[in-house]
């Protein structure tokens, strides 16, 4: 079946029928758009995508897409959120980021493209960091771009519909399918389920969260000006303390979060109050743990779908955060 929905891609590929699904194949519009000569730097495939790079009459170009053949629903919602966001939302605000100038998408028959520059040469990503040292200063770099983003989505008039915080139904749907999960760290998965919605209740400040932050999710330019934010597949709105929690509990081992943790937060949680957002130390602390909770849910339910090795240790690692969170402080 997906040979032949491959097949099928590429035969409406060739008769014109957008969005792209093909590196070296653009449909009309886009090339409309984008006229002139163009080549293909390089291609390649991710998770739930495909991604080609370009040099063209109209500059250096980056083209995200879903590849023929492609069919899977959640990759198609991943799609289509980043491209509601850089179209709609992205504009408002000042948090640096690569534009959209050019999408396609068509739901029905699973296929979606959206085009960017390309900031490759401008920029460098995580592997330039090539000392601990560095490496740390980069993640304080990711935190502040992280406060940045928070603090200029809160409060924000364009969060209505699709894009306003429902607590009480996140809340109820967590802990219903935490009662149902017999998968690994069941009991700390249930715990969390069943304290969710007192701890969602318990931390009411919201704003837009980015839903995938790690250190792959920021590049920095090499003129040093400041750092850009990609990837906005699952943003949607929650706590701030999601994001923060997601940073800390998912990307850091427990080695490494006792090492660099507090200061992380300090930093995070400085930058959110230099740009107007202050929450006190007990505001604070019941944004991270419903931050911690709703990762190990979201965690343990991406490894029921997904059970290799990244999903393993990722859960690995924000259930050990969630024992941490839920141990006795000592006085």
């Amino acid at each position: 079946m997906p040979h032949l929905q491959s097949l099928q891609d590429g035969w409406a590929a060739l008769r014109g029928r957008g969005p792209a699904s093909f590196a070296r194949l653009w449909p009309p519009e886009l090339r409309r758009a984008f006229p002139g000569p163009r080549r293909l730097v390089e291609a390649w495939a991710g998770d739930g995508a495909a991604f080609a790079r370009y040099r063209s009459a109209h500059g250096p170009l980056f083209l995200k897409y879903l590849p023929a053949g492609a069919r899977e629903e959640r990759y198609l919602r991943r799609f289509r959120r980043e491209l509601t966001y850089l179209r709609d939302l992205a504009p408002l605000v000042d948090v640096p980021h690569a534009p959209l100038l050019h999408w396609g998408l068509d739901a029905e028959r699973h296929r979606a493209h959206l085009l960017t520059p390309d900031l490759t040469e401008e920029t460098f990503g995580w592997g330039h960091f090539g000392t601990e040292a560095e490496q740390e200063a980069g993640l304080h770099d990711v935190a502040r771009l992280l406060a940045h983003f928070h603090a200029s989505w809160h409060g924000h008039p364009a969060l209505a519909g699709e894009w306003r915080w429902a607590p009480e139904r996140v809340g109820q749907e967590g802990a219903a399918w935490a009662l149902r999960y017999d998968g690994t760290h069941a009991a700390s998965v249930r715990e969390a389920g069943a304290e969710l919605p007192e701890l969602l209740a318990a931390a009411p400040t919201w704003t837009l969260a980015h839903g995938d932050i790690h250190s792959g999710q920021v590049l920095w330019p090499r003129d040093g000006s400041a750092p850009r934010l990609i990837d906005y597949g699952q943003v949607h709105p929650s706590l701030p303390g999601e994001d923060l929690a997601h940073l800390l509990a998912v990307r850091l081992s427990p080695a490494e979060r006792a090492r660099c943790g507090p200061g992380l937060r300090a930093t995070y949680w400085a930058e959110l109050a230099r740009r107007g957002l202050s929450l006190s130390p007990a505001e604070q602390a019941a944004q991270e743990r419903a931050g911690v909770a709703l990762n190990l849910l979201s965690t343990a339910r991406q490894a029921r779908r997904e059970p290799g090795s990244g999903v393993r240790e990722a859960l690995e690692q924000v259930a050990a955060a969630w024992g941490e969170e839920s141990a006795p402080k000592g006085g």
